[in-house]
């Protein structure tokens, strides 16, 4: 685990620590902090994943059963993310929120960054292809969450709305677009893809540097209670339970590790925005963030070191 630690995911995370050192020299202030994260968001991932999926045969890549075990392993999660909050007696103003970042992970800048580096481009695609299912339920079982734990108006936090901002996600939109070109086999134009292989170049730097600018610990004293329940849910219960799942299913051992990367990712930074907008807790949703965020370069170097063959 030690050599995986230091040789694999140590490097990932220096750039998440060069995002926090710059930020605390004031090289990143927060205006640059939001118009960078709306560029990587909008334009860099999306521009990376369409790219990638284009590329990848879909047929080749994509396995039923372990989507099926995947989002499985969500719905499981969530249920006993839901019995932990009357267990650890959550209060309710905090109930959305820790329910939503024991299932909502951070795919897109921690998950795609540590498989496209640690796994290369061939276990990458496969990851991308999984992950197009299982960040739609991410998504969904948050405009459920907010739905009927939060305590925002009854307008901010209706279903409609949710889904109206799932539909303009450019993620899930890029990611939807890409499947399509890669299952009916369509290629991208040269001169289209070498523009996009550019854009994407600067996705992961970016995203990791931002990460590292965006950590903040303020409420981890006063909310210990509720950080631990987070992490034991979130870094350890869902790969775990996707793990089990995906080997009694039979899912190929190919298949397997990118799921438990894709499963094992730290609390989704989108979790704080639900929190701010729509009635959550923004304390707890950017320490859980910021903890966990760190402590998965542990629990990814463990899951490495095991399950990698």
């Amino acid at each position: 685990m030690l050599h995986v630690l230091i040789y694999t995911v140590l490097p990932i995370f220096s750039i998440v620590f060069l995002g926090y050192f710059l930020k605390a020299r004031g090289f990143m202030d927060p205006a640059y902090i939001r118009a960078a994260n709306q560029i990587v968001f909008n334009v860099a991932i999306p521009a990376m994943l369409f790219t990638e999926l284009a590329a990848a045969p879909f047929w080749v890549n994509f396995n039923a059963t372990a989507v099926i075990c995947s989002l499985g392993a969500l719905a499981l999660l969530v249920a006993l993310a839901v019995a932990a909050t009357r267990l650890l007696v959550i209060p309710d103003d905090r109930r959305s929120t820790f329910i939503q970042s024991c299932f909502h992970g951070n795919i897109g800048y921690m998950s795609y960054a540590i498989a496209y580096y640690a796994l290369g481009e061939e276990s990458f695609a496969r990851m991308a292809i999984l992950s197009s299912f299982v960040t739609l339920a991410q998504n969904l079982l948050a405009v459920w969450t907010l739905t009927v734990f939060s305590h925002a108006p009854r307008e901010a936090r209706s279903g409609r709305v949710m889904v109206r901002l799932i539909v303009r996600n450019p993620v899930i939109v890029s990611i939807f677009l890409g499947i399509v070109m890669s299952a009916l086999g369509l290629k991208l134009a040269l001169p289209l893809k070498k523009a996009l292989d550019i854009l994407s170049g600067m996705a992961f730097p970016t995203a990791l540097l931002l990460i590292g600018a965006s950590l903040s610990f303020g409420a981890f004293r006063v909310m210990v209670r509720e950080i631990i329940g987070i992490g034991a849910l979130k870094l350890l219960g869902l790969p775990l339970l996707g793990y089990a799942l995906m080997k009694a299913a039979g899912v190929p051992d190919g298949l397997i590790l990118p799921g438990m990367i894709l499963l094992g990712a730290p609390p989704a930074t989108i979790t704080y925005v639900m929190a701010t907008e729509l009635g959550g807790h923004p304390q707890l949703a950017a320490t859980s963030i910021s903890i966990f965020t760190l402590l998965s370069a542990f629990s990814y170097s463990a899951i490495l070191a095991m399950f990698s063959g």
